[in-house]
């Protein structure tokens, strides 16, 4: 009975998480500890394994729609391990529940902006010149993205997408549907590398893995044709929404891998 469950998750998870391009590896982890009572490691290597092919298949469908900038995407992916080290070695020095409350408050405060925003209709996101071409300006804010996408991965284990589609909606201007679309796209580069390192480490439970991923397969199809009907406001919208709901589960649910 544990599989048809997990695949609803999954395609539930990957549905909404898909359409507004963020992995809900924030979610994955602490459903597992705290619903299944798996160990924190097997978690996050699931959690990881079932956003690789989340993050591959909305990679495909958006890839299709042509809305992905790649040159940002993999700007966006540069510093995540260094930034990564940086965010798990500050985890030695301020206690993990008052790291994943500052991080919630943060993400709250990022939803506000979300909502004030106004959507501005540009060049299409694989234009190589123009508003998102590789100026100085995009090229430093995509590099310091990274770092703090990197940071947030390394501190919480998930959620460095949150700063990616921040990034690139309030500091770049981009469209939210190209945001969303980029954003899937460097998840999927990073997301591969660091589960296959869990699968090497024997953290991947193949009974709660496979219909985990099943589910997110289906769900990465459906959420960017959602996201392709929606208007550009209502996408962002629905994003600040997420965060909102990241950031409450980063402040009142027990730090757990987030």
């Amino acid at each position: 009975m544990i599989a048809p469950v997990l695949m609803l998750i999954g395609l539930f998870i990957a549905t909404i998480f898909s359409m507004v391009g963020l992995g809900g590896g924030v979610f994955i982890v602490p459903m597992l500890v705290l619903g299944f009572k798996l160990p924190t490691q097997s978690a996050v290597g699931i959690s990881l394994a079932t956003m690789t092919f989340t993050t591959l298949s909305a990679t495909i469908a958006y890839a299709r729609q042509g809305r992905i900038n790649y040159k940002i995407g993999v700007l966006l992916d540069i510093l995540d391990v260094p930034g990564a080290v940086v965010g798990a070695y500050a985890t030695t020095l301020i206690a993990s529940n008052w790291l994943a409350s500052l991080f919630g408050v943060l993400l709250i405060a990022i939803s506000v902006l979300m909502f004030r925003k106004k959507e501005v209709a540009g060049p299409s996101p694989n234009e190589p010149t123009g508003r998102w071409g590789m100026s100085a300006r995009v090229v430093a804010l995509c590099l310091l993205a990274s770092l703090a996408s990197g940071v947030v991965a390394g501190m919480f284990g998930a959620g460095g997408g949150t700063v990616d589609e921040s990034v690139m909606i309030l500091a770049l201007g981009m469209p939210a549907h190209a945001a969303a679309a980029t954003s899937m796209f460097g998840m999927a580069l990073t997301n591969s590398a660091a589960a296959i390192s869990h699968g090497v480490l024997g953290n991947i439970m193949p009974e709660y893995a496979i219909p985990l991923v099943i589910g997110g397969i289906a769900g990465a199809q459906l959420g960017p044709r959602l996201s392709k009907r929606m208007a550009g406001r209502t996408l962002r919208r629905t994003l600040g929404v997420i965060f909102i709901l990241i950031g409450l589960r980063m402040i009142l649910i027990p730090y757990v891998a987030a």
